[in-house]
């Protein structure tokens, strides 16, 4: 019986499949604009909840909102920003513990939410450091951070503390190699979502590193060429998709294992804008989300036909982030001014 009803299954979704395919990609939808007390700061960062009904946003004043992404909505302020405080770069819900938001700013602070308190549970902060990214690993034991002193910094979610640093190279004493650390600032970092102990990093320094959190102080393994100045790096299976700041060419599909070009994929935007991307993300079914200031917008494009499949254009303003909700069909645009928009691929 048990079996009768697995092949049951696996044709009804083999079915599925021939008939999404018969229908061709999906189209994006542009569902809502959202307004936000906090937009004339602009919104720097994006992060869809585990379960994809609630969406976090940072901000340049050091803000963090909360957006109820069925109805459109404020749900919760978490920190309602302050004049002394900097963006909030990079936002991360906590993979075991989804109700726990970890969020990290320019001013190098380092702050850990509860979605029902606007009092931090925990406060780090590394100083003399501007934080650019940050990433939680599959499982939720640590998190990594990134920024302008280069350096990698491990820590133990459990407690917050510190366990390991992977020390930027030196140039003074001439250690700088391709196994080394980045030669310039970071921008993004993003464990791998299917492998415990991967992360890749990415900056102004036009390489990709990745990295095993075992090792002292190596990088396993190097892609040359992208720029990136912003969260435009993710991974998905052996594919990694990076969004460069550069006026041509710049969203680029890699292989994990060979580090080699897979294709460029086209962008939308005239010769005289460029397309300057400064983020990147995988959605479902072969499609991509990116954006950055070329255009002033993002785009999603399926990465087999090289279709644009919609366009999100903010008013002369650059798109500063873009995030995916688990599932891949909903997606998250924002940049300077707020703009945030959500959409759908469907």
């Amino acid at each position: 019986m048990a079996r009768r009803r697995l092949e049951r299954a696996l044709l009804e979704s083999r079915s599925r499949e021939r008939e999404e395919a018969a229908q061709g990609p999906a189209q994006l939808r542009i569902r809502y604009q959202v307004p936000l007390s906090s937009d004339p700061h602009g919104i720097y960062s994006l992060r869809f909840a585990p379960a994809g009904g609630c969406l976090a946003a940072g901000f340049g004043n050091g803000a963090v909102q909360i957006v109820n992404v069925a109805t459109a909505s404020l749900h919760s302020s978490l920190f309602r920003g302050h004049r002394t405080r900097h963006a909030i770069t990079a936002l991360a819900y906590h993979p075991g513990r989804p109700s726990l938001l970890l969020a990290v700013g320019a001013d190098g602070i380092i702050s850990l939410y509860s979605m029902d308190s606007e009092t931090p549970l925990a406060t780090v902060t590394e100083k003399e450091n501007e934080i650019n990214a940050m990433d939680f690993c599959m499982d939720g034991s640590t998190y990594a951070t990134a920024g302008k002193d280069r350096h990698i910094r491990l820590y133990d979610s459990h407690t917050n503390q510190l366990s390991h640093i992977l020390q930027a190279p030196d140039f003074m004493t001439g250690d700088v190699t391709p196994s080394s650390g980045h030669s310039r600032r970071i921008f993004a970092l993003r464990f791998h979502p299917g492998e415990r102990h991967m992360f890749l990093t990415a900056g102004w320094d036009d390489c990709v590193k990745i990295w095993d959190k075992r090792m002292a102080k190596e990088a396993q393994r190097v892609i040359n060429g992208p720029h990136i100045c912003g969260p435009g790096l993710d991974i998905q299976g052996n594919c990694v998709l990076t969004g460069s700041w550069v006026p041509h060419n710049a969203l680029q599909l890699w292989d994990l294992r060979t580090s080699q070009l897979q294709k460029n994929l086209p962008f939308p935007g005239g010769p005289t804008q460029g397309q300057f991307l400064y983020a990147a993300r995988f959605c479902d079914q072969d499609v991509v989300m990116a954006g950055g200031s070329g255009t002033s917008g993002a785009s999603a494009i399926h990465t087999g036909t090289n279709q644009v499949l919609g366009e999100i254009l903010l008013p002369n303003k650059p798109v500063q982030a873009v995030a995916v909700a688990p599932g891949g069909r909903v997606v998250a645009v924002a940049g300077i001014g707020g703009n945030l928009h959500i959409a759908d691929l469907h």
